[in-house]
């Protein structure tokens, strides 16, 4: 299923399946339960953390995505032949007989055979405990009895990553033999955590203690090695360590003085056709009494089995209550599994990848990704807003990214992250109906005192109306949501024409709440300010064809058709569409715009033309190669905002053409020139004026899964959650077919079928319900009330007649104001 030359979707759409491991660039898997976590690449490279992904990595990594082979290892020697291979192709990159990668929700599994050696490797995070077991079978498929080695590698951490400086951070590292525990331990005396204390400069302890153990099989000779030169021996390689065929004794090299490492394993012997099976931990506890605990219990009959299933379980619970099925297999194996499991084990719960290795939580970022639980878990959402309302100043500014275990943050003057937090805090309250949120306190990084999220929220809307420009455009600061523009607004005067949209809807849906609160004057004041953001921005930064898209300090516009470069900008467009900014007739002139200058074969670029010499009253942005990533790239997180004003306009044909466009399963068709995974999204595609159009890259790390993940369901499926209840508005592309989705809604499932190919943009759909339409195609609370059990919904369109014509919204907000 969505085959390409390296692999394919397995049937279920859950597990891509690898038969060549030599792709373009690593595809990797990145497996998390929420503070344990590893990525593998399909050579077998990556790295384990706890807590975060660079403060506080188990295991030593290089980011080398030419090479991918520094990792954890596997090895398999042949004690006769002297054969030596490893079960994954790094280090050795052996010529398997056969090969096969296996990257699922919650594991990674390698199935190879050399030398008759059949073997399976499986990698998983155990679901609720601080630690990574691997599973391993090996099978004699000769006649002959087989004397083999297997072990283990890999090299300590234990603090902040890298460690660049090795011959610095080793004499820190102490290792321990368990002998009972089959285990090796480590620990560190320093930790190299960013402090604001001089006194804790490298003057604190790493307050963890780790182990690499053996918890189920026995070995003839059993092996436990600490010492990075005891295991590769005298310049030694890790392709062929010596220790695979020369072993040290059992014990030995353990303590302060050597490079710390971890190996492994031992001895066996199988007979033809016997097969045995093995287990191993990477493990972590805040104590050493607490590790044995873990290890034991670990060890015990059948743990690792149940640690494997238990990950599988886990996915199964979290993915449970959505469902998609239709004739589009990229569109369901994304939707389904692959674009939520991205969200959470990448974004929210790792916060890395193989392109970036971050660890830290940015204010808006992971606030964006929290909107991918409001049709799984809604209460994981409401969370992750408590979360971050922590990290808001007193002045409503925000710490740009923290990280938790360093308790530190970056405190800039950018002008939207604050704004994200009434935004998500808006589509939960929408999505619950549950305005309770509201009540729940959280101090400010300068005021201890608790203050409700409601305050928080209002804090942010505050320091917005603050900074704004005389002419009533919002300033953009050190950056808006588009960060390149990183020297726009140092000095507080240049404009950000997006900020005004972003900020013009989210003021409409707090008008709405503030309503329900009983705050009738602070609601009216929101749509008079909501009314002046638009007039302003309709009045200053309409170009002719386009919105431009923000001022410089010296009044220099940005992404306007007499700019040298980066003429049209993709956000300004499409949030004006989305915010109803303008009147229709401009709404749609800007998205013909969108059409002739940014629709390409690889995705909605985010601006055109790519800059081509760095400015520096504009920002970095300018800095980077043209066509690559932001600077005339297909930035993804903006793409998927593209398809929603398309879904939007009913525009059923750019629709169409941006997903398949920025789709991975189609993209990676070709997989040589896509080169990046085609199971997640990437964080970018290069545009037009790269040397490798259509080359994706940044992959995991992005919020453009979660977005796309929202979408597709609340847009091309159109089960969308609105003040009045849940809206069942499709926009679907053609090739969808017949439509099967289910999700849950205030607790209960919602299934919505219809036929895509009956699609008609110009007439409404009319949603069935019990035998009656439902007016306006939603589903309202009241509905769920007066009903038991799944809610079945049947959606066709009407056959005469037109749907009327959109109403100016500017208009209509200024309508609605006076009222």
């Amino acid at each position: 299923m969505l085959a390409n030359r390296y692999g394919r979707f397995d049937p279920s759409g859950r597990t891509f399946v690898l038969s060549d491991h030599r792709t373009p660039m690593p595809w990797t898997n990145v497996v998390c339960n929420g503070r344990y976590g590893f990525v593998v690449s399909q050579n077998g490279g990556g790295f384990s953390w706890f807590d975060d992904a660079q403060h506080n990595v188990l295991t030593r990594w290089e980011m080398d995505l030419v090479r991918d082979d520094r990792g954890r290892f596997l090895y398999l020697a042949d004690l006769d032949s002297l054969d030596l291979w490893s079960l994954a192709p790094a280090p050795c990159w052996p010529a398997y007989e056969e090969y096969r990668c296996e990257h699922t929700l919650g594991s990674t599994t390698f199935h190879t055979r050399y030398s008759g050696i059949a073997a399976t490797w499986t990698l998983a995070v155990a679901p609720d405990q601080p630690a990574e077991v691997w599973r391993v079978k090996l099978r004699n498929t000769t006649n002959k009895p087989r004397r083999l080695r297997l072990a283990t590698y890999l090299e300590w951490c234990c603090g902040v990553a890298p460690d660049s400086k090795r011959e610095f951070h080793r004499l820190f590292i102490t290792t321990a033999h368990d002998e009972k525990r089959r285990a090796v331990i480590a620990n560190k005396n320093m930790w190299d955590l960013p402090s604001k204390s001089e006194r804790d400069h490298w003057n604190m302890p790493w307050p963890y203690t780790a182990a690499h153990a053996v918890i189920a099989g026995q070995f003839d000779a059993p092996l436990a090695i600490a010492d990075k030169a005891l295991f590769l021996g005298r310049y030694g390689q890790t392709p062929r360590p010596a220790a695979m065929f020369d072993a040290p004794r059992s014990g030995e090299g353990f303590g302060r003085f050597a490079d710390g490492a971890a190996s492994v394993g031992g001895d066996l012997r199988l007979a033809p056709g016997e097969e045995r099976e093995f287990a191993f931990t990477i493990a972590i506890e805040s104590s050493r009494d607490r590790l044995n605990s873990l290890l034991d219990a670990l060890s015990a009959p059948g743990a690792a089995e149940r640690a494997v299933s238990g990950a599988h379980n886990l996915w199964d619970t979290i993915l449970k209550p959505a469902a998609v099925e239709t004739e589009a297999q990229d569109f369901d194996v994304l939707n389904a599994y692959w674009l939520p499991y991205q969200a959470i084990s990448g974004r929210l719960w790792g916060r890395t990848g193989y392109y970036q290795q971050s660890g830290a939580f940015g204010f808006r970022d992971q606030l964006q990704d929290s909107q991918v639980w409001l049709p799984l878990d809604p209460s994981r959402c409401r969370a992750q807003i408590l979360l971050h309302a922590h990290q808001q100043f007193a002045d409503g500014s925000v710490n740009h990214w923290w990280h938790a275990l360093a308790r530190f943050g970056n405190h800039t003057a950018c002008s939207d992250d604050y704004l994200w937090l009434p935004f998500i805090t808006a589509s939960y309250i929408r999505e619950t109906g549950d305005f309770s949120i509201l009540d729940d306190r959280a101090p400010f990084v300068d005021d201890t005192a608790p203050a409700t999220i409601l305050d928080h929220c209002l804090r942010s809307f505050r320091r917005s109306f603050a900074r704004t420009s005389p002419r009533g455009i919002p300033l953009i600061g050190s950056c808006d949501w588009n960060d390149g523009l990183s020297a726009a607004g140092i000095a507080e005067k240049g404009e950000s024409v997006w900020l005004s949209f972003f900020l013009a809807l989210t003021l409409q849906d707090w008008a709405r709440i503030l309503d329900q609160r009983g705050e009738a004057r602070l609601a009216d004041e929101f749509r008079s300010r909501r009314l002046r953001l638009i007039d302003a921005a309709n009045q200053h930064a309409w170009d002719g064809a386009w919105f431009r898209r923000a001022t410089t300090d010296a009044g220099v516009w940005i992404g306007a058709a007499d700019s040298p470069a980066g003429k049209i900008y993709l956000n300004a467009q499409t949030w004006a569409i989305l915010a109803d900014a303008a009147d229709q007739p401009r709404l749609t002139r800007a998205w013909q715009s969108v059409h002739e200058h940014l629709l390409r074969d690889m995705g909605p670029l985010l601006l055109a033309p790519a800059y081509t010499e760095p400015d520096t009253d504009i920002g970095y942005i300018t800095r980077y190669s043209p066509g690559s990533r932001e600077n005339g790239g297909v930035y993804m997180h903006a793409a998927t905002w593209a398809l929603m004003a398309a879904c939007k306009l009913k525009d059923q044909r750019a629709v169409e053409r941006i997903w398949d466009a920025i789709s991975p399963p189609k993209r990676g068709a070709v997989a040589d020139a896509y080169r990046a995974e085609p199971y997640v999204t990437p964080g970018n595609v290069d545009g037009p004026l790269s040397d490798t159009p259509g080359r994706a890259g940044w992959t995991w790390y992005t919020g453009s899964a979660a977005w796309l993940n929202r979408v597709s369901v609340e847009w091309v499926l159109g089960l969308r959650a609105t003040w009045e209840g849940l809206a069942i508005d499709p926009c679907p592309m053609r090739s969808m077919g017949r439509v099967d989705a289910t999700r849950t809604w205030r607790g209960r499932r919602v299934r919505v079928r219809f036929d895509a190919r009956a699609f008609d943009p110009a007439r409404p759909a009319i949603v069935t319900f019990q035998g009656r339409p439902l007016q306006g195609g939603i589903l309202r609370p009241a509905d769920l009330e007066s009903s038991t059990g799944d809610i079945e919904l049947d959606v066709s369109w009407e056959q005469q007649g037109q749907a009327p014509g959109r109403q100016s919204v500017m208009a209509a907000a200024a309508k609605e104001n006076a009222r």
